[in-house]
């Protein structure tokens, strides 16, 4: 009984001390720009007060976020220092994820979302480029290339779980995705094939991880004769059809001690992991860096309307319910499809059908059958909008202006800072591809 009552007491006693709550930000919208938005900071500060220690921590969060978005968007930092009035400027709003606090203890943790047009402007000022376009996931198999052999797919490999643990804490703008494969890609995909460069098998694992390129990351500990010991580490790069392209990183470190040929320090193998993250990471910002001293504008040909088609790949009958196609991929969930000069109403679809048709709609004209192959097709009028809307949400674009518009297409001028190769690549990230029309003059083909 007294031991029971003892446990009350300590429990209470606790529950008063450290009092824990959850909250989240009224602010109920996403950050404007997902670049300058950083998540999960943690803080735990005491003080004499808790009031202190809260408005310190509050402090420290934004500083830890600054750095972190100078870190991901900027190569240079040239010594970059802050001043924390400055800080509190250049954030739209804090969010605070959870928080907990004794008398003198403050434990929280944050999101920031940074006013994207401030930081630009003091990149501006303090002369520094930087990017802030996102790449597509990139999938990543690491390979340990020791004394037994070749070691992949081993979740106990020390290589493999360092490249586990730092995908989970990266925060750059090059997305990395741990190659997980499957029950067949894992028995038929061996590191021999991969060091072949086999496409067919790369492909499948790209595939299969929905990514569009593979970063085949290796490190080898290699004897030579003199005795000397190193750990040989290296980064190849595959496109989506598994085609090597290049090597994108290596290394040789020097091993101290003979054990270590069987044993690699853990430290070495993790900064190898840091530096070849860090590398991704420049070599993308170094493509897309934006110059904010310079401004540049483009001339574009954007289509009104764009059209879908597909075939039937079963008659169509007067009385059927469904029209059977071969794929039903980008035609909206429901709407107007068009088969020679008759207009259908579907209310919905699924891969290969469209269901719950309302035939010969505006007065046009019901055939009794229509033969398999015909061609039918679906108007999309909203690619005009959703252009514009993309265009103006790009990184770095200053106006979107509209010069002219007819019933098939219409012109506008783009003005943005930085080069134009930079525009044109994150317009392709955000699906958008243009084709070179004339001389200062490019049209969406996609």
């Amino acid at each position: 009984m007294l031991l029971k009552i003892l446990r009350i007491i300590i429990l209470t006693i606790l529950n008063l001390y450290f009092f824990i709550s959850f909250s989240f930000a009224t602010i109920e919208q996403d950050c404007s720009s997902s670049s300058f938005y950083v998540k999960n900071i943690n803080v735990d500060l005491t003080k004499e007060s808790i009031n202190e220690a809260r408005s310190q921590g509050e402090k420290k969060a934004k500083l830890i976020g600054l750095k972190r978005l100078i870190n991901r968007l900027i190569i240079k930092k040239n010594n970059l220092k802050f001043n924390k009035i400055k800080i509190s400027s250049l954030i739209n709003y804090l969010k605070i994820n959870k928080e907990a606090n004794s008398d003198k203890r403050y434990i929280a943790n944050f999101d920031i979302c940074f006013n994207r047009n401030l930081v630009i402007e003091y990149f501006r000022n303090n002369r520094l480029q930087y990017a802030e376009t996102y790449r597509e996931p990139i999938s990543i198999l690491p390979i340990f290339k020791g004394p037994r052999g070749f070691v992949l797919w081993d979740e106990k490999d020390k290589w493999y779980l360092k490249w586990q643990n730092q995908i989970k804490l990266n925060d750059g703008l090059v997305k990395l995705k741990l190659a997980k494969g499957n029950f067949s890609l894992n028995r038929s995909i061996t590191a021999n094939i991969l060091s072949r460069s086999d496409k067919s098998n790369i492909s499948s694992l790209i595939k299969n991880e929905k990514t569009n390129a593979l970063l085949l990351v290796v490190a080898e500990p290699i004897l030579l004769t003199n005795g000397n010991i190193y750990l040989s580490t290296y980064a190849k790069y595959y496109d989506k059809n598994g085609i090597f392209e290049n090597t994108v990183y290596r290394n040789k470190i020097p091993l101290n001690r003979p054990s270590s040929f069987y044993n690699i320090d853990e430290n070495i193998l993790k900064k190898e992991v840091l530096k070849m993250i860090n590398s991704i990471e420049n070599n993308w910002k170094k493509s897309n860096l934006i110059d904010t001293r310079i401004y540049n504008e483009v001339d574009l040909i954007i289509p009104i309307t764009s059209v879908i088609s597909s075939k039937l790949e079963k008659e169509l009958l007067f009385n059927d319910k469904s029209v059977i196609v071969k794929s039903t991929n980008n035609f909206k969930d429901k709407g107007f499809i068009k088969i020679n000069n008759e207009i259908i109403f579907y209310n919905k679809k699924s891969k290969n059908s469209f269901e719950e048709i309302k035939r010969g709609l505006f007065n046009t004209h019901q055939k009794i059958k229509y033969k398999k192959n015909i061609i039918l097709t679906q108007k999309d009028n909203s690619i005009w909008s959703l252009v514009l809307q993309k265009l103006e949400k790009l990184p770095f674009v200053i106006e979107v202006k509209i010069i002219s518009l007819t019933n098939s297409r219409g012109r506008i001028i783009v003005k943005f800072m930085g080069n134009k190769k930079t525009f044109f690549q994150a317009a392709y990230e955000k699906k958008m591809i243009f084709k070179d029309l004339k001389s200062e003059q490019y049209i969406l083909i996609n």
